[in-house]
């Protein structure tokens, strides 16, 4: 004979209780338990035959007077499910975190409930990780503000003497002839006070620039830009026969911080004229493009170019692909701190007597 609906409702509704992950119990109107599953007996560690009939406060007697009990009975009377996000229950001195949810299931309370112990933990770690990690990065910020304020005080402090320095072998060498046997000596030291004094005020160059990379953006033409470098850098593009090829028409303008974006072509521009090969004309190709609201700037000539392999390196401060040419090796520094300031990304490819190109998203 088959089943009716109502028989095989009551069944699944049987499976399900009893074979649920979480604890359910079911209690009279007098707060004794009625019935309990299988999650509930293993999670309180006592047999069935222990539990049924027990009055919940036998069980629970922590909740005697609490106002959770007083709404469980509340339920009874007003049908409106009641329901408690984290609730810490202590079983054999381990702590767990529990949800629970009682309602009216015909003249029973139904409670339901579901372990949140190691969510509850995760969380706990995780809240303990981010003030972890607040505290490394307060920690960060304040070492690299002692290390700027130090590289600013010592830059700026040893410029002074080590001009000094200069203008003192200056006289020294006007005043007289030198012996042959100290010429060499004084020859060097005066080379090397100038590779001091010109470093000083490359790393006093380097710290202006940073101290201003929270400056005004405004609304900044390319094509200006690039105009006005061209007219500082005239004589080098003059004596060099160099051919400038600029294209911004997919991208005309950027909402940047003038001074800084002129900074960054004027570095670029300025290594291709100085890094230009000697049986070719300098050729340089400017482009922009938008995509998706990035704006994207590549910079590419045909120059001396350098290997792949240490194309990583040439964004470090002092660092130069080519030493037969006077430079200090901080452009290129000066242009990846002020795009990665801003969260931009610069790429370079290059190849040897062939040329570099540089990419930039802003």
């Amino acid at each position: 004979m088959m089943k009716d609906v109502a028989e095989i409702n009551s069944e699944l509704k049987s499976a399900f209780f009893e074979n649920a992950y979480s604890p359910f119990v079911n209690l009279d109107n007098q707060m004794n338990f009625v019935d309990v599953n299988n999650a509930s007996i293993v999670t309180l560690g006592i047999k069935r035959p222990d539990i049924i009939g027990k009055n919940l406060l036998e069980i629970f007697p922590h909740l005697t007077g609490t106002t959770r009990y007083k709404s469980y009975k509340e339920v009874f009377k007003t049908g409106i499910p009641v329901g408690y996000d984290q609730l810490s229950f202590n079983l054999n001195n381990v702590e767990y975190k529990w949800m629970v949810r009682a309602f009216k299931i015909g003249d029973y309370l139904g409670i339901s409930t579901r372990d949140i112990s190691s969510l509850s933990r995760t969380i706990d770690e995780l809240k303990d990780t981010q003030d972890s990690l607040k505290k490394v990065n307060d920690n960060l910020k304040k070492s690299n503000k002692e290390l700027e304020e130090f590289s600013y005080v010592a830059a700026h402090d040893l410029r002074a003497p080590l001009t000094n320095l200069k203008s003192l072998f200056e006289m020294f060498m006007k005043a007289g002839p030198v012996s042959e046997d100290l010429s060499p000596i004084v020859d060097r030291m005066k080379k090397v006070t100038k590779v001091m004094c010109d470093k000083v005020r490359a790393l006093n160059h380097v710290i202006a620039v940073k101290s201003n990379f929270n400056g005004n953006h405004e609304n900044v033409v390319f094509a200006d830009v690039v105009a006005k470098i061209k007219a500082s850098l005239s004589e080098d593009i003059i004596n060099s026969r160099a051919i400038i090829e600029a294209d911004f028409s997919s991208c005309p303008m950027i909402n940047y911080c003038p001074v800084q974006m002129e900074s960054i072509l004027q570095n670029l521009m300025s290594n291709a004229l100085k890094y230009k090969h000697p049986n070719r004309k300098p050729i340089i190709k400017i482009r922009t493009k938008k995509i998706d609201d990035k704006i994207f700037l590549t910079f590419k000539d045909n120059g001396l170019g350098f290997d792949q392999t240490v194309a990583n390196k040439i964004f470090g401060l002092f660092k130069r692909m080519h030493t037969h040419v006077e430079g200090l090796g901080i452009g290129l520094y000066i242009i990846h701190s002020i795009i990665t300031e801003k969260e931009g990304k610069i790429e370079v490819k290059s190849q040897v007597n062939k040329g570099t190109e540089f990419n930039i998203q802003f």
